[in-house]
């Protein structure tokens, strides 16, 4: 086991050691936790590709948030959300006990690496802060049992539980914004400079500190969106990643291949919209499926479907992809699927289609006639999300 002190922005920026870490392929950290009393957007962005792609790879990733005194800001919340990973977030509802906690662990077969200390997740906790914490190296099998007590002492904050720990979701995350407990970055950053501007009184001194340079963060290519007051549907998107590989797929359910023009946005006149799934000479045990009753029954019938229209009767349910597109992750999406019964009737009819709602415009844009499109079940364990992946 091996201590040592890092010290930003003395020798170190935290935000590079977690994105080298993820990134990392010899060895690669398949368990990792990232816990933090509070997050803004940028610093989610600046790590959400290294995250997508360790999860591509097969990494478990755990997030831990806390939102308190007002600093984690609804736009990480739904940054973090559309990483498809696992997040939890922590709040005691009674006064007076804010969860501070910042540890990030990296767990592979030959090592693990854990930092406790002051940095959050952040742009100045990763980056621009002066901030310190102690990096703890375990080296298997040697330090085993030494990183079985760290692991253990630490087990509260890795693996919340109980009504203070709640599971991150669309829905929470409008609660919050609601209930103003998650503000805007904006009315972040609005409070912040209100705190930090001297007070215009007559003999006031100057201040006699001095200044010292400290290299700013990477510059983000895309600037955050001016938020709305509400959480619309349309989650807070991370940029597409380039991945070597996916592992951790569910059973693959249905493929169909030589996408026509109509199932991705690309043909004349009115879209539909949506992918029709059909027959597409998809067979289970030996026998070609019944595509009107398949997806809505068998793939899809764990959903909550209510009724979307009624004239003809059509219903409707929404579950979450994680979409894979030409090789690169899009994140996670909330999709709809749609049932319209009476097609049933019509022979080699489709009855279901996948709506690409926020999708729609990057599936025009990739233009992907003629590709194959899977879908496999969530992985193992798990009831969402499903995976998409066109190749």
């Amino acid at each position: 086991m091996k201590t040592s002190v890092v010290l930003q922005p003395s020798n170190a920026e935290m935000g590079e050691i977690i994105k080298n870490l993820l990134s990392s392929q010899n060895p690669f950290y398949n368990n990792v936790w990232l816990v933090s009393a509070f997050a803004n957007a940028q610093a989610i962005q600046r790590i959400a590709s290294n995250i997508l792609e360790a999860k591509a790879g097969g990494a478990n990733i755990n997030i831990v948030v806390g939102f308190d005194v007002k600093s984690t800001s609804a736009e990480a919340l739904k940054r973090i959300n559309s990483l498809g990973v696992n997040s939890v977030l922590v709040h005691n509802a009674r006064g007076g006990h804010t969860f501070h906690p910042k540890i990030y662990l990296f767990e592979s077969a030959e090592r693990a690496e854990v930092f406790v200390g002051s940095n959050n997740l952040t742009d100045g906790g990763l980056y621009t802060n002066y901030e310190a914490s102690t990096r703890t190296t375990f080296e298997f099998p040697t330090d085993d049992e030494e990183c079985v007590q760290f692991f253990s002492a630490l087990e509260t904050y890795l693996n919340p539980t109980g009504n203070t720990a709640q599971v991150l979701t669309r829905e929470l995350i409008e609660i919050l914004v609601k209930r103003g407990e998650a503000p805007s970055e904006k009315e972040i950053r609005k409070s912040q400079a209100k705190i930090l501007k001297p007070k215009k009184k007559a003999n006031v001194p100057k201040s006699p500190f001095g200044v010292e340079n400290i290299k700013r963060p990477p510059t983000l290519k895309k600037s955050i969106k001016k938020p709305s007051a509400e959480i619309s549907k349309t989650e807070a998107r991370v940029k597409p990643v380039q991945v070597s590989g996916m592992t951790g797929l569910g059973e693959l359910l249905w493929q169909k291949t030589n996408l026509p023009a109509s199932d991705v946005q690309r043909q004349s006149g009115n879209v539909t919209g949506g992918l029709r799934l059909t027959q597409a000479g998809w067979e289970v045990s030996g026998k070609p499926i019944d595509q009107t009753m398949y997806f809505r029954n068998d793939i899809f019938g764990r959903l909550s479907w209510s009724v979307w229209k009624t004239k003809p009767y059509n219903e409707k349910a929404e579950a979450k992809f994680d979409i894979y597109l030409l090789g690169k992750s899009y994140g996670i999406y909330e999709l709809m699927i749609s049932h319209k019964p009476s097609g049933e009737a019509k022979q080699r009819n489709y009855t279901t289609i996948l709506h690409w709602g926020d999708l729609a415009e990057t599936i025009r844009k990739l233009n992907l006639v003629r590709k194959t499109f899977k879908l496999y079940a969530p992985p193992s364990g798990q009831t969402e999300p499903f995976i998409i992946e066109v190749t």
